[in-house]
């Protein structure tokens, strides 16, 4: 009787082995799946923000390109990055909407200059590495428009140019 219920228990165990290895087989390819997915989504955000802030960003037919009118108000610090960067004010700058938007509201609001991850995690989001290197891409693309300052590799702020959104609140969504 022992011997039979050892024989059972050792089948039944080699069956939950079976199922494990099953199942870590899936959970591999769904994580491969997930990864795939989620550079996709990156992707697809990114083309979506970039062609937003490329409609917004319309210059006049006949105008030139970042021809501002030639005043150095930033002490000679133009180019991409600063915050005088072909814009003359707030509303030079593009549109603010989604999580560009909560990210400028967040480091306006913010003592401190926060990493790309930071923000990610302060806005709910899953800290993943897509959704960081997403929002890198974001904050980056922010830097260029002059809403915000990489202090240092990585480190982002508000810069320094931007209103203040409790005063300009409207201005910077409409």
């Amino acid at each position: 009787m022992v011997t039979s219920l050892l024989a059972k228990l050792e089948r039944a165990e080699e069956s939950a082995r079976h199922e494990c290895a099953e199942l870590s087989g899936q959970m591999a390819e769904l994580q491969e799946r997930l990864a795939t997915a989620e550079r996709r989504l990156e992707r697809l955000s990114i083309a979506r923000e970039e062609l937003t802030a490329l409609e917004a960003a319309e210059e006049p037919v006949g105008a030139e390109p970042g021809k501002a009118g030639g005043n150095d108000q930033d002490g000679g610090r133009s180019g991409p990055g600063s915050a005088a960067a072909g814009a003359e004010g707030p509303q030079a700058r593009p549109i603010l909407r989604g999580l560009r938007k909560d990210a400028v509201v967040l480091l306006a609001s913010s003592d401190k200059p926060l990493r790309a991850r930071d923000v990610v995690r302060a806005l709910g989001q899953q800290d993943v590495r897509g959704q960081v290197e997403g929002m890198r891409a974001r904050l980056k693309r922010l830097v260029v428009d002059g809403w915000l300052t990489e202090r240092e590799q990585g480190l982002f702020a508000i810069a320094n140019r931007v209103p203040s959104f409790a005063d300009e609140g409207s201005a910077v969504t409409s």
